[in-house]
Parts: C-alpha cells; sequence; structure tokens
C-alpha cells in the first residue's frame, strides 16, 4: 500500500528533478486502485497538464506498465479506442508504476514538460523511492 509519506517522498523528488531540468509540471500519485492519493502543480505549470498528470498515473496503476510502453502497446496491436476506455487513459511518457518488490503499491504521473523529460522526472522519482522504501 502506498503511504502519504512514500507519496510525499515521491512529490519531493519529482520536485527536485524538475527543478534540475528547469520545467515546471503537475505530478500526481495514485494508489494501486488508481485513486490519486497526492498531487502537486509546480507554480507556473500549464494547468491542462493537470489532467493529463492524473492520467499518467492512472494508466500505470491499471495497467502495471510505463504509460509509453502501453501507448506502443495500443499503437502495436492496433488496440484503437483503447485510450478511451477507463475514464480516460494516457498512451504517451511519464506515467510509471511504483512497486514494492513484486507488488504493486501505486503509480506516478508527471506532465508539462516534453514527454521525455516527464519520463525521466518520474523515473527519478521512482527510483529515488526504491531505495527510501527498502
Amino acid at each position: 500500500m502506498i503511504t502519504q509519506n512514500i507519496a510525499e517522498q515521491l512529490i519531493r523528488s519529482a520536485e527536485e528533478k524538475a527543478n534540475a531540468l528547469g520545467v515546471n509540471v503537475c505530478i500526481a500519485i495514485t494508489d494501486a486502485g488508481a485513486h490519486l492519493c497526492a498531487f502537486k502543480r509546480m507554480d507556473h505549470a500549464f494547468t491542462g497538464s493537470v489532467d493529463v498528470a492524473i492520467g499518467k498515473a492512472r494508466t500505470s496503476a491499471l495497467f502495471p506498465v510505463p504509460s509509453g510502453a502501453f501507448g506502443a502497446l495500443v499503437r502495436e496491436e492496433k488496440l484503437t479506442g483503447m485510450e478511451l476506455t477507463n475514464q480516460g487513459l494516457v498512451a504517451f511518457p511519464g506515467g510509471l508504476p511504483i512497486m514494492y518488490g513484486k507488488q504493486q503499491i501505486g503509480a506516478i504521473g508527471i506532465s508539462g514538460a516534453t514527454a521525455e523529460q516527464d519520463d525521466e522526472i518520474a523515473r527519478y522519482a521512482e527510483t529515488n523511492i526504491e531505495e527510501n522504501i527498502r
């Protein structure tokens, strides 16, 4: 189970990386059931990125793969419309499942920079949290 402490650590870590990259993003943390646990919109982050960050986290919570990998699968398998299910999924990088051992405890979604930067920020936060929860 993702705790509030872990969610807050993820947000701090993601914000640290975003600041290092010089970008302003929205950061969403969900539990394994895709329910929002924590959220932060950095100053000057696009308002449209709010829903995208949440969507990326929900996507990686419901389908425990990176949101970019989910998008590749949708395109490769010609699953047209899949992103329209589950109240909207996001099929590009920036969302990651958060694992504890082999168990998924939640997900993170980042939006507001390039897809590559969003993914880099999410991976940085996820890597740092692994060190803190073990």
